[in-house]
């Protein structure tokens, strides 16, 4: 959707999720595909330090991202 990945941050899914939420939103308010992605930056970084289990938090981030292509269809 947004063509960052997590190569293109140093393996960073949060900061590749963030910078798709951010290119998404420059001069415009956020849409449905950009609260997505965001949701599922924010679980990324529960991950990563530890407050969300990764299987449960792996869930929630495909959800999100699930959600986030219907919207964009």
């Amino acid at each position: 959707m947004t063509a960052n990945r997590p190569e293109d941050h140093g393996g960073d899914l949060a900061a590749a999720l963030r910078a798709g939420y951010e290119l998404l939103t420059v001069n415009r308010k956020p849409t449905g595909v950009a609260i997505a992605l965001a949701h599922a930056a924010r679980v990324a970084e529960a991950i990563t330090v530890g407050i969300l289990p990764l299987a449960e938090g792996q869930a929630q981030i495909l959800a999100a991202l699930s959600a986030a292509e219907t919207l964009d269809a």
